[in-house]
Parts: structure tokens; C-alpha cells; sequence
């Protein structure tokens, strides 16, 4: 007999540089441009500490970071020296969504699992826990107490789910489970997280 067939199970994080006025500008109108930054990368940095793959756990996986703007690429490797980086694509949300999963699952992931970097009670175990549920379900997602999800996870590209979906809106769950029910896929729903989007977000952080 022959080796037995490994699952490839890879995560991908994806992080926009924090850089002052480009990110998290709703909560800058509150706290200004630069605190919003050093808010962003503080989350971010706790978020890749926390996703950290444990070659240990009974369910391992590797994790690429998928990063933004192209022209801090350098920048990404300065602050975090240790990932590996894959440069996002796409003129959208959803768009970038669908080109990381794609991009996984070209490289030989079995099941691919998606995050933002704003999730600050986002853990290796929760991850770990989107990788089981793949096991049963077609699709994963991880919904944010706004209304939308902090995660997403499948086995094969699904581009229907990224399409026509009113991104940053209260609806962006929802929707995407109706697309799913249409689409006649299962899925399964992991703990509700808060996202770091506004001054009432950083409030609940505490």
C-alpha cells in the first residue's frame, strides 16, 4: 500500500497595510486617522498570533497571508518576517474573497478557510473547529455580530457566493445564506465574533 492521501488544510489571512486614512475610516472620523491605523495593526498583529498554525494539534494547517496594497509588499515583510504572502486580487471585497479561495485551492487545499484581520477574538481553535465542520458541510461561515461574517471556508470555489452581495451592509449574512439555500449547498455556522469597525466595536473590546 501506498501512502495514505493527507488533507490539505490552508488558511489564508488576509490584512490591508495600516496605513493612516486607508484603513478602518469609519472609526478614524472618531478617533483620527492615525489611532485608527496603530488600532488596526495592534488587531492584526494579535490575529496572526493568535491563528498561528500548531504543528502539534490533531488538525494542522498552513497559513498564507493575502496582502494589500500591492506597493507594501516589502512592508508586510518587514512586519511580519516569518509568512508567507500572497498578493490579493480583485476590484471588490467579494472579488478579493473569491481569488483567495481560488488561489488556495489551487494549490492543493482540500478545504480552504478565509478570514479578515479585524476579528480580534478570532483563535487557532475556532479555525481548527471550520476545518471539522468542512468535514459535513459545503460551505463554513463564521457570522459577525454586524450582520456580517468574519469567515468563510468551502472545498471547491463557489463564485455565486461573492456576487451581487451588498458588501458592509447588516444584510451580507443573510444574503449569502439565501444564495446558499438556492444553490441547494449545506452549510454550518461557527460562534458569532464581533469585527473592529467602529468606535461602538472598539467599546465592546473593552
Amino acid at each position: 500500500m501506498g501512502p495514505a492521501r493527507v488533507n490539505r488544510n490552508l488558511y489564508g489571512l488576509m490584512i490591508k497595510y495600516p496605513e493612516p486614512g486607508r484603513v478602518k475610516t469609519r472609526l478614524a472620523r472618531v478617533i483620527g486617522p492615525e489611532q485608527a491605523a496603530l488600532i488596526s495593526r495592534q488587531t492584526a498583529e494579535t490575529v496572526v498570533r493568535q491563528t498561528s498554525p500548531d504543528d502539534r494539534a490533531d488538525i494542522r494547517y498552513d497559513r498564507y497571508i493575502f496582502y494589500d496594497p500591492p506597493d507594501r509588499g516589502q512592508d508586510f515583510v518587514s512586519w511580519l518576517p516569518d509568512e508567507a504572502f500572497i498578493l490579493q486580487s480583485g476590484r471588490d471585497v467579494g472579488e478579493r474573497m473569491d481569488a483567495a479561495v481560488r488561489h488556495l485551492i489551487g494549490l492543493g487545499a482540500a478545504r480552504a478557510v478565509i478570514t479578515g484581520a479585524d476579528i480580534p477574538g478570532l483563535s487557532r481553535e475556532i479555525l481548527v473547529q471550520a476545518f471539522e465542520l468542512l468535514d459535513h458541510a459545503d460551505v463554513v461561515l463564521g457570522p459577525a455580530l454586524d450582520g456580517g461574517y468574519y469567515l468563510i471556508g468551502m472545498k471547491k470555489p463557489m463564485p455565486e457566493l461573492f456576487h451581487d452581495i451588498p458588501w458592509s451592509s447588516p444584510e451580507v449574512l443573510s444574503e449569502t445564506l439565501k444564495v446558499l439555500s438556492r444553490l441547494n449547498r449545506s452549510y454550518s455556522l461557527l460562534p458569532a465574533l464581533s469585527d473592529l469597525d467602529t468606535i461602538e466595536d472598539l467599546h465592546r473590546q473593552g
